[in-house]
């Protein structure tokens, strides 16, 4: 391989497979010495419009999001990785994981779980991850659980 990865984001949904994916990033991390960015995203497209909505299930939405990132961030600190950087935005996790935060973070390498959703969440909404594996600005690796 010519190149190593000098930053490396790994995607968070509060699900095992993402917890997996996260394990990698940091054993890759601390292999290359590299950046570790940390995502989650608000998934906007969960608030149906159909209820009424002030805003309040956003807020306790991104309020566990920053929870989850402020531990995930203290455990990848534990394990040594001296640059570590953090990212928490809200809309359609597809396109801000595809695009816009790897471009932000200027990422080598995304990591994310191969699902966090359920089956019928997958039907209405697509995976997130099939996205991302066609449409990535990066080189993209989806972890499985074993």
């Amino acid at each position: 391989m010519g190149n190593k990865y000098q930053r490396i984001l790994v995607a968070l949904d509060g699900s095992k497979q993402a917890e997996i994916a996260f394990l990698k990033a940091v054993e890759l991390s601390k292999a290359t010495g590299s950046e570790l960015g940390i995502a989650s995203i608000v998934d906007i497209r969960s608030f149906s419009p159909n209820i009424s909505y002030d805003g309040a299930l956003e807020l306790a939405a991104r309020e566990e999001a920053t929870a989850r990132l402020e531990s995930y961030q203290e455990l990848a600190e534990k394990a040594d990785i001296t640059k570590v950087r953090v990212f928490l935005e809200a809309g359609n996790p597809k396109t801000l994981l595809a695009h816009d935060i790897p471009k932000k973070f200027d990422a080598d390498v995304l990591i994310c779980g191969a699902t966090g959703l359920n089956r019928i969440e997958k039907i209405v909404l697509g995976s997130v991850s099939a996205y991302v594996l066609q449409h990535a600005i990066c080189d993209v690796l989806v972890v499985r659980e074993k």
